[in-house]
């Protein structure tokens, strides 16, 4: 195969390419499970095939055919901006990092834009998107951000204002850093790979009495 052989092996080499340092959070870290990155890191396997999965594959293909729409529509869009902050918690640097899918400019005014694909019939906007947005307006000041949704029955977005503190910020990087919430959200668990793995894998009904058990257990 032609196109699919060179869409596997470039998802993989891009996996491949992370690597993180301890003292770094990124702002997805923030919207998922802990134990995920804790399990890519040993059953690779497993984490390369998840990178081939249809549906990630074409929410990589959304995000690159809209970034290529904005630069034709905004002269001085920016897209794939590393941006950062520096926090302390417990004493010592955190390193906050994360990447805007765009950067444009109307009026005068700067503003986010996260993209983002979904199934039809799921309800939008999801809020840990927003939560998402919101820390990227944190980390580079800028007011306001523009969740895009596109899925198979509609195309949508919706305007987010920061509402984060650095208190906020700090309190959930311990919650990161400290694994204090596995699963971060109920339906995690049912669309991980790594489910047929993982002893924090939880019927959904039990989650509400299981994630200060889990940090004990970790």
């Amino acid at each position: 195969m032609v196109i699919v052989d060179k869409i596997f092996e470039y998802k993989i080499k891009d996996f491949l390419s992370h690597k993180k340092d301890d003292d770094i959070i990124y702002v997805t870290d923030f919207i998922k499970c802990p134990m995920k990155e804790y399990y890519e890191k040993i059953y690779r396997d497993l984490a390369i095939e998840d990178q081939k999965a249809p549906t990630v594959i074409m929410g990589d293909f959304v995000h690159i055919g809209l970034q290529e729409f904005i630069k034709n529509i905004f002269p001085n869009a920016q897209i794939e901006v590393e941006v950062g902050k520096d926090i302390q918690v417990n004493g010592k640097k955190v390193k906050i990092r994360g990447r805007l899918d765009a950067l444009i400019e109307v009026n005068g005014e700067k503003i986010i834009v996260e993209i983002k694909s979904r199934k039809s019939g799921e309800s939008i906007p999801k809020d840990y998107h927003i939560l998402q947005l919101q820390l990227y307006l944190w980390i580079t000041g800028i007011k306001k951000g523009l969740l895009v949704y596109v899925t198979h029955g509609k195309i949508a977005e919706f305007e987010v204002e920061n509402t984060l503190t650095d208190k906020e910020v700090i309190e959930m990087a311990k919650e990161v850093l400290e694994f204090k919430k596995v699963p971060k959200f109920e339906w995690e668990c049912r669309h991980c790979v790594f489910n047929s793995v993982c002893k924090y894998k939880i019927d959904t009904s039990l989650l509400p009495s299981l994630s200060n058990e889990n940090k004990k257990n970790f």
